[in-house]
């Protein structure tokens, strides 16, 4: 196992569930990083702090509760971060939120709901973290979107698909602002990825339909995304900005 982020703080956000965003904070406590997680579970997050404390050492993991779509806590939080590391490295926004509506019943709060809380919170960290990340020495943003920005499911995502849709265009447009900062910013775009809490929500005809066109055939696993996201985070990818790479398409 490499160290790659050994000496780096590095920010996690929708980080304490069974998916995507704890793959990446586990992989990046054993490449030895300082790791800032968030989710808005209280429940989930208090679990996967004790979870990590009987692993890491607790200087090494900053466990907090925040909403990340709201303006005010996603500001305290980085104020946190200034004030008890006095720095940050990376940014890994994995927050996502699809509530399905089909398009002609879709509300106005649905509407904002998943735009406010799928696209809206990267903007918001993006921001606050930028002020940090010009300071370090190799500062990145990774961005997790979503299959269903280029491929949605024809089962009411058109508010999902257009959120996940905007991360692909905030990435872009931070990596040529960042440029001159020398903050990089890509993302992944995660397809099919295994979890508990797959099904909850998508029909179990649409799961077996697009298992039947994978690749592989089979569904992707968190730690394949996580491989990923923390290529773009590190110094590997040190020429690599303004990209989205499938991961499970």
């Amino acid at each position: 196992m490499t160290n790659r982020f050994e000496k780096n703080v590095v920010l996690v956000n929708a980080a304490a569930g069974a998916g995507i965003g704890s793959a990446v904070v586990k992989r990046l406590l054993r490449e030895e990083a300082t790791v800032v997680i968030t989710d808005r579970n209280t429940k989930r997050i208090n679990h996967f702090r004790s979870e990590l404390a009987e692993i890491y050492p607790a200087d090494r993991v900053l466990a907090t509760v925040v909403d990340a779509a709201d303006e005010d806590q996603v500001n305290d939080l980085f104020a946190e971060v200034a004030s008890t590391y006095g720095r940050l490295d990376v940014l890994i926004n994995s927050v996502g939120l699809n509530q399905l509506a089909e398009f002609p019943s879709m509300t106005l709060e649905n509407w904002n709901t998943v735009l406010h809380t799928s696209l809206t919170s990267h903007f918001l960290h993006a921001r606050a973290a930028w002020p940090l990340l010009r300071q370090s020495s190799s500062p990145a943003i990774v961005n997790v979107s979503s299959l269903a920005a280029e491929s949605p499911a024809p089962f009411g995502e058109v508010a999902y698909a257009s959120a996940k849709a905007g991360v692909l265009g905030l990435t872009r447009a931070l990596a040529v602002e960042g440029a001159k900062e020398g903050i990089r910013s890509n993302a992944v775009i995660p397809g099919l990825i295994w979890n508990e809490r797959l099904t909850a929500g998508v029909a179990a005809e649409y799961v077996d339909s697009y298992r039947a066109k994978r690749f592989f055939e089979r569904d992707g696993e968190p730690d394949e995304v996580a491989d990923v996201i923390l290529f773009l985070a590190s110094t590997d990818s040190r020429n690599v900005t303004g990209q989205a790479i499938k991961v499970g398409a």
